[in-house]
């Protein structure tokens, strides 16, 4: 498969359970780890996104300590992903859950794309800094990147 193509058999691969650590995604023959640091959330997505640009949500179902995670088989090295994380809309506690907003996995290794400014990508409505933007903001924002970080040491080995 090509970067960027998780399908079999023409449905979504399913998510499974994966791991709470690391953070971010970590690649393997297998599948792919996602997992995103949210306490206060009350739900989370990977967004993948294919070579067209179209997203893809997975939702994440498991949580430890405050870790959404999940792993999807078959994403490969390469894929654009983002996160989408909902929960209470509250600014005035600082909570600014917004599902319509594309999040940068805060450790990806690798980023692609580059802000457009545009209303959509700001998480509050244009005309009330307190009431909750429904733009979508994922044609606008950067996306993270799948990455192998996998290091060959050839003959090297280690010190004695």
């Amino acid at each position: 498969m090509t970067p960027g193509l998780w399908r079999t058999r023409g449905e979504r691969s399913p998510v499974w359970p994966g791991r709470n650590w690391p953070l971010g995604s970590t690649w393997s023959e297998e599948s792919t780890n996602f997992a995103v640091h949210a306490p206060r959330a009350t739900a989370a997505w990977v967004c993948l996104f294919d070579d067209d640009g179209e997203e893809h949500r997975h939702r994440l179902t498991e949580q430890a300590l405050g870790i959404w995670h999940g792993a999807l088989p078959d994403v490969r090295p390469g894929t654009r992903y983002g996160y989408r994380v909902a929960g209470p809309w509250d600014p005035s506690q600082g909570m600014r859950f917004n599902p319509n907003k594309l999040l940068l996995d805060p450790f990806a290794r690798a980023v692609s794309g580059e802000v457009t400014v545009d209303p959509a990508i700001f998480g509050y409505a244009e005309d009330d800094p307190d009431r909750m933007s429904e733009s979508d903001s994922a044609p606008f924002v950067p996306r993270s990147v799948v990455v192998d970080d996998r290091f060959d040491w050839g003959d090297d080995r280690p010190h004695r």
